[in-house]
Order: C-alpha cells, then sequence, then structure tokens
C-alpha cells in the first residue's frame, strides 16, 4: 500500500515537472492576452460585458482576475494555478480509475491524463477555459460515483457540470453522459425523472445566480450574446466535408446510448457505460464548433484516460463489441484525422524544441529575447511597450491599442476607453466599429497605440489620430501616440 501510494506521488510529481516550463513562459499567447485584459478592467472595477467584453461565459475573467488581484499580473502565477487544476484533476482521476477499474489502472490513467495535458502538442501548457472546467466535470462524475447516484451528489454534479459551462459552452454536454446513465440504471420512468429533475435543479442554480447579478444592471441580453448567441459564428467556419463532420460528431453518443440500451436490457449496466458516454459526449465537446484549434482535444483527455486505462489486453473478439467500436471509435479517428491533422502535425511548435528552448535559456546559453522570440515575435514589442509605459509614471494611463496585443492592458495596468481589448473584435461583432469611434471621441484616451498589423482599416480611428493626436514613440514595430492638449 505505501508503495502504490509512493508511485501516486511521483507521477504527479512527474506531471509536475512537465509542466514546469510553462511557469516561465512569457506573456505571449492571444487568448490568454485577451482573459487578461478583461480580467485586468474587472479588477479596475469595469462591469463584465459592459466595460470589458469577450465572448466567452464568465468564469474564466473571475479567475484570472482573482489570481492577478492577489498575486499580480504574473505569468508564473497564472501558469501554476493551472497546473494545480491539472494535479487536482489527476488525482480525482485516480479515485474515479479506483472506483471504475483498478488501483493500478487507475495510476495509469492518471500519468496519462497528467502527460497528455501537459504536452505542447495540444496547447495544454495553456492557461485556457478547457483545462480549468476539465475539474468540475471530472469532481461532478467523482461525486455521483461515490454517493452511488443519489439526489445529493446529483445535485452537486449538476452545478458542477454548470460551472464547467461557464469556462466553455460545451462543458454542459456531459451533463448529457450522467443523465443518460442515470436512465439506464433507473428502476423506473418516476426514479429517472425525479433523478433527471435534481440534476437538473443542480445545473441551473449557477446560472440563475449570473442571471440575477446581470439583470440589474441590464445586462442579461448582453451575457447571453457574447457568451452563447456569438458563438454560432464559429459553425460558419468549418472545413469542408461538413455535413460528414456533423453526422460523425453524434455517432460515437449514438454508439453510446445503443450499447447502454443493449446491456440495460440484459441488467447488466456497469460504470463502463458511463465512462463511454462521457468519452463521446467530450468528444462531442472537442469537435463541436468544427475549428481545428489543438486545446480543444484537453476535453477529450480525462474520459480518454480512463478508456485507455481499462483496455483489457486479452480481450476477446465479439460480433456486438466489434459492430460497437466500430461506430464508436472510428468516427473520433476520422474526426481527429479531418480536423486536426494539420494542427497536429504542424501547428505547435514540437515538444522536444519547447524543451530545449527553455533550457536553453535557463542554462543562460539563450537571451530573453531569442527565448521570447520562440514564442511568438510580438511579445518583445509588449514588453518594451509595457517599459515604456512604467518609464512614463502614469497610474492606470488611459489608452487604446488598435491590434492584437491584449495582454499589454494587464502587463501595464492600462485603462481601455472602450470595451474592446483587440481589433478582431471590433470587426466580428455588429456595429463594433461605430461604437468604439463613439467613445473614443466622447472619452478620448492619453494614448493610442497602433501595432504593426491589426485586422482591417478604421477610417473612424485614422480621422481622429490626425485631429487629436500625435506620432510620440516608435516602439519596436508599434507606433504611439499621444492625445494632444485642448
Amino acid at each position: 500500500m505505501k508503495k502504490h501510494f509512493l508511485v501516486f506521488a511521483l507521477i504527479l510529481f512527474l506531471i509536475f515537472i512537465f509542466r514546469l516550463p510553462s511557469l516561465f513562459e512569457p506573456f505571449w499567447y492571444g487568448d490568454e492576452g485577451i482573459f487578461a485584459a478583461v480580467a485586468n478592467n474587472l479588477n479596475q472595477g469595469g462591469v463584465l460585458y459592459r466595460d470589458s467584453w469577450d465572448n466567452k461565459p464568465p468564469m474564466i475573467y473571475l479567475t484570472y482576475a482573482a489570481i492577478f488581484k492577489f498575486f499580480g499580473v504574473s505569468m508564473f502565477w497564472l501558469r501554476l494555478a493551472a497546473a494545480i487544476v491539472v494535479l487536482t484533476t489527476a488525482a480525482v482521476i485516480y479515485e474515479i480509475g479506483q472506483k471504475m477499474l483498478s488501483k493500478k489502472r487507475a495510476l495509469l490513467a492518471t500519468f496519462t491524463f497528467g502527460f497528455l495535458t501537459s504536452l505542447r502538442l495540444i496547447e495544454g501548457n495553456l492557461a485556457l477555459t478547457e483545462i480549468l472546467m476539465i475539474l468540475p466535470i471530472t469532481l461532478a462524475i467523482l461525486m455521483a460515483i461515490l454517493r452511488k447516484f443519489d439526489y445529493v451528489s446529483l445535485f452537486f454534479a449538476g452545478f458542477l457540470f454548470a460551472v464547467a459551462s461557464l469556462y466553455k459552452q460545451v462543458g454542459a454536454l456531459e451533463t448529457g453522459a450522467l443523465g443518460i446513465y442515470i436512465f439506464l440504471i433507473s428502476k423506473n420512468f418516476g426514479q429517472f425523472f425525479t433523478k433527471g429533475l435534481v440534476l437538473t435543479a443542480g445545473f441551473a442554480v449557477p446560472f440563475l445566480a449570473f442571471i440575477a447579478y446581470f439583470a440589474p444592471k441590464n445586462l442579461v441580453g448582453e451575457y447571453i450574446f457574447a457568451a452563447y448567441t456569438y458563438y454560432r459564428i464559429y459553425f460558419g467556419e468549418s472545413p469542408k466535408y461538413t455535413f460528414l463532420i456533423n453526422l460523425l460528431k453524434f455517432l460515437p453518443i449514438m454508439a453510446a446510448v445503443a450499447w447502454g440500451a443493449y446491456q440495460k436490457a440484459r441488467k447488466k449496466v456497469q460504470l463502463l457505460n458511463l465512462l463511454l458516454l462521457w468519452a463521446a459526449f467530450s468528444a462531442l465537446g472537442s469537435f463541436f464548433s468544427g475549428r481545428t484549434y489543438g486545446h480543444y482535444l484537453i476535453q477529450t483527455i480525462p474520459a480518454i484516460s480512463l478508456i485507455l486505462a481499462s483496455i483489457n489486453l486479452k480481450f476477446k473478439f465479439k460480433k456486438n463489441v466489434l459492430i460497437f467500436g466500430l461506430f464508436f471509435l472510428a468516427p473520433l479517428l476520422i474526426l481527429t484525422k479531418v480536423l486536426f491533422f494539420d494542427f497536429l502535425t504542424s501547428g505547435p511548435l514540437n515538444q522536444f524544441g519547447y524543451w530545449g528552448n527553455f533550457l536553453a535559456y535557463s542554462l543562460g546559453k539563450k537571451g530573453l529575447d531569442n527565448y521570447n522570440d520562440y514564442f511568438d515575435k510580438n511579445v518583445n514589442s509588449i514588453m518594451a511597450l509595457a517599459d515604456f509605459f512604467a518609464t512614463r509614471g502614469d497610474v492606470q494611463p488611459t489608452a487604446y491599442i488598435w491590434g492584437d496585443y491584449p495582454w499589454l492592458y494587464a502587463i501595464s495596468d492600462l485603462k481601455n476607453p472602450v470595451r474592446y481589448v483587440t481589433s478582431f473584435h471590433v470587426f466580428g461583432v455588429g456595429g463594433g466599429r461605430s461604437e468604439v469611434a463613439k467613445a473614443l471621441t466622447l472619452r478620448p484616451p492619453k494614448y493610442i497605440i497602433k501595432p504593426a498589423s491589426s485586422i482591417g482599416y478604421f477610417n473612424e480611428l485614422e480621422r481622429l489620430l490626425v485631429v487629436k493626436y500625435r506620432l510620440f514613440a516608435k516602439i519596436e514595430s508599434a507606433d504611439v501616440y499621444i492625445k494632444e492638449p485642448e
């Protein structure tokens, strides 16, 4: 027993080592920068969706804001929080593995999960919504299993699924997996209906809390648009073979449901059925929008790790099992090939290069500028601008960035006169340009920053620069304009 827990501790330690380089990355990734900029606005007293806007549910911004509030704007603390979430999730998966499989297989599932979620290949090194939402999802599954799917566990499972979906919308999908499993194990429809109602009630509580917060501020419509309605534009960006992709998304769920119904008819429903449903619904979440970002795959890792650990090498081939496997596994493999093949082969820089960059910098064989350039060529420009504001000595200087440098808002504690923190949101939201032009005219910031590249030409901004601003400095590739005195 002591040796077993030493192995478990060693696995957690290895997971931390896998993630160690992420603690020392520069401020580079765009989505993290947007979350940071919005969070910084919240810490300045702003109201979400009114004073700072992004197309995600609220929890990611609240999480970033809390980290920055207590520890300052720091990549180390942000990524350490992500590492703690991953380690905690790994421990939860270990507990699920013990209940579903065995202690040895639980260790294998834990290691598999920790290794896969720490790979840069699927952007597991980043503090994104997917990494943060898998903890409440796995906790929900564990609680339901430990308490044998009683009313208390189902209420809190629903609550936790809702929290996950308040990080990313598709975090709600695993609720369906638990709901269907409840149906499979229920003795009659009345029991299923009651338990389903309890699960739904738990799910509703977090949403009602946010509605209660936004309603007095007349922001319910803005909340729904930003967090949910805006999401529909993703579907228009799916690649070719759209019909085939949409069909394949649901085949694993259909296969898992059919297999569960078959087992129910035989009165042999097991926790493995829940695991299969969980994997199928999490895969739907990964493939849902048709977009091909590697971090979307993170949602599948908890269930996939447990499935891999459950494989019996002495498997006996049976016709019904093979048919199920065909409809369950084949769509997952095809979708990964169609949607993620280019990303997985050439999207992120390779893991060996990532570690090589970290070790070269740590050992003094590579300078900071070269280390930063490995991640993104804009990093050094952002840091030079941060140094510029630090030397100016302004307290919360008002500034607007027409470009894609959202990290600068958080690093330099800039006060943004508009609610958009990146130029592509201005063009992505209807009426965005007129809204920004009006805000900049009524509340002109002290500085306007124009990086070398931005999304589209903003005619109203160009006119404002001519009338009210002058070019003050050129920092790296960015032009810094300062407001002329009245």
